[in-house]
This record gives structure tokens, C-alpha cells and sequence, in this order.
């Protein structure tokens, strides 16, 4: 059986990331999550937009116990998945989302 486009952004990590914000995701980039995740899917930009937005989404998750199991992210994984994140959009010309420490440019002392 061929993975899905859900199954394959699930895939990123372990992390129990709520359905609606996969399907949200997914929506916003005009990608189906029931479509079969190919490699030509996999490769588009919209699919890994999705990819780097459910990457963004990781960096400020929550730490959560769920069934006895508790997932958290050390502050070394979360800066990785800003640093993965980031490469996508800037790979896509994408701006990185709003509210991101990135976002507004030159942050110091002088403006």
C-alpha cells in the first residue's frame, strides 16, 4: 500500500501532531492528504512547504504525555527544525511565517 501525503508529514517525527493541524497545513498548500505521497508529490513545493510548515509547527510545539508516553523536544532539536524549516521556504522563495524570530529582518540595538 503507497503512503499517503498524511502518513508521510506524520512521518516526520513521532510527536502526536493533531489531525487538524496536518489537514490545516495540507489545505493551505492545495495538497490532498489523502493523496498518495509519490516521489513526484514528495518533490513539489507545495508538499514541502507543508513539510517545512509541519517543521515550524515542531519548533514551538508543546511538550505533551499522552498514553503513558511523554514527547519533548530539547532546545537543540527545536533550533533544528527552525534550521530546516527555514531552508525550505528560503529553497521555495517562500517568507518564513509571521511571528518568526526570522521574519522582521535586522533585529539590535540600531534600526
Amino acid at each position: 500500500m503507497a503512503m499517503t501525503v498524511l502518513q508521510s508529514l506524520k512521518s516526520i517525527t513521532g510527536y502526536p501532531i493533531p489531525l487538524c493541524t496536518l489537514q490545516d497545513v495540507a489545505e493551505q498548500r492545495g495538497i490532498n492528504i489523502e493523496s498518495e505521497a509519490t516521489l513526484e508529490v514528495r518533490a513539489n513545493n507545495n508538499f514541502r512547504l507543508a513539510k517545512a510548515d509541519v517543521l515550524f509547527w515542531l519548533a514551538d510545539a508543546p511538550d505533551v504525555s499522552q498514553a503513558g508516553i511523554s514527547y519533548n523536544f530539547t532546545d537543540t532539536q527545536r533550533n533544528n527544525f527552525r534550521r530546516q524549516a527555514t531552508e525550505i521556504y528560503s529553497d521555495c522563495g517562500e517568507p518564513l511565517p509571521a511571528g518568526s524570530a526570522d521574519s522582521s529582518g535586522y533585529v539590535g540595538e540600531r534600526f
